[in-house]
């Protein structure tokens, strides 16, 4: 199959295996579109950490051979081309979405499409996924703004995870794809306020087009001491703030954000961790114990939060077209992850395979 190999730090448009057959209950789509996402910027920065991280971890989704070449993405969209023998709820000609994993049928264990030497991911013709994680789109919603599912559910399952309640406030930092699906999130569940910290324009204005009630550039205003400020001042914007907390939604991944948050945070707060980096952070432990900060890195009961972010995209409840920046075939990918490095205005580049593609 034609797709995009990632290999010693170099994208190129090539030819390669096919994944493997179908197990019984799994299903092989053609890929209309992928998005791609912050961790494949990680991967592609340094696969090497990546893997380490993900081994040390014991996280054997993520796990592959760094030096052997792989095929990338999982933020996907298509059609269904075969089903496996135990798959009665998709039909050929099916249009899915879904979240990318993929049980080896060798080890049994499941693993993430485009972070396996086998099981490659959407920046490629086709992919091989389990069905359990594959949706339906309805009919009206398309296939490139259905890829968007996959990033913004992460917000509604951390939102779901953190305890939010409408006597609570939201701090988003960072407003990347996972950061605006948290305010999504976060006004849809009620929060009192939602304060959106950002330092590019672009992402700053579809914050607020997302629904965050304040937005800031970090750079020239602490959010959290604008929050200080408003409660001391009994803004009616914040309310009775003493009746709830101010949950910090790290979406950024920025090194050195949680120890931050943790030292200037109000006393009794939460930090949801929702996007963090590969390398070692150095915080200071009893300073949470100090304030009181409780962090969360993931961990809590969450219900439909892919369904319910699909829903919301059908609905129009989100402005899928002003996340989506750009798009490229796979001969622009190289040149898509060089400008998401440097996200002043991007925030979702999505790959079309089929785009551009020889007669």
């Amino acid at each position: 199959m034609r797709a995009v190999r990632f290999h010693q730090g170099e994208f190129a448009v090539a030819e390669m295996a096919d994944a493997p057959p179908l197990a019984p209950h799994q299903i092989r789509i053609d890929v209309v579109a992928c998005g791609i996402c912050g961790s494949d910027l990680s991967m592609s920065k340094d696969p090497c950490r990546f893997v380490e991280v993900a081994h040390n971890g014991g996280y054997p989704l993520a796990t592959f051979d760094p030096d052997a070449p792989v095929v990338l993405g999982h933020e996907y969209a298509g059609i269904v081309a075969e089903t496996g023998s135990a798959v009665d709820d998709f039909m050929i000609g099916d249009r899915v979405a879904g979240i990318g994993l993929a049980t080896d049928t060798a080890t049994g264990i499941p693993t993430i499409i485009g972070y396996s030497n086998e099981y490659h991911g959407a920046f490629g013709d086709h992919i091989v996924v389990d069905a359990f994680w594959v949706r339906k789109v309805p009919d009206h919603l398309s296939l490139e703004h259905a890829t968007l599912a996959e990033p913004l559910h992460v917000g509604e399952m951390h939102l779901q995870q953190s305890g939010l309640t409408s006597a609570d406030s939201a701090l988003v930092v960072g407003c990347g794809t996972i950061g605006l699906g948290a305010i999504v999130a976060a006004k849809a569940r009620g929060a009192r306020i939602v304060i959106a910290s950002e330092p590019s324009p672009k992402r700053r204005e579809l914050a607020k087009k997302m629904g965050a009630d304040i937005v800031v550039d970090p750079f020239t205003q602490d959010p959290i001491e604008l929050w200080n400020q408003m409660v001391a001042e009994g803004n009616p914007l914040v309310g009775q703030a003493a009746n709830g907390i101010l949950i910090a939604y790290e979406c950024s991944g920025r090194a050195g954000v949680i120890g931050e948050l943790m030292r200037t945070l109000p006393f009794n707060s939460r930090i949801q961790v929702l996007a963090a980096p590969f390398g070692d952070e150095t915080v200071v432990p009893v300073i949470g114990q100090f304030r009181r900060i409780s962090i969360n890195f993931g961990h809590g009961p969450y219900e439909n939060a892919y369904d319910i972010t699909l829903a919301r995209l059908a609905a129009g409840e989100i402005d899928a077209e002003a996340i989506i920046t750009g798009r490229v075939g796979l001969d622009g990918v190289s040149d898509a992850f060089a400008a998401l490095r440097a996200p002043d205005e991007h925030v979702k580049i999505l790959v079309l395979p089929a785009a551009g593609r020889p007669e």
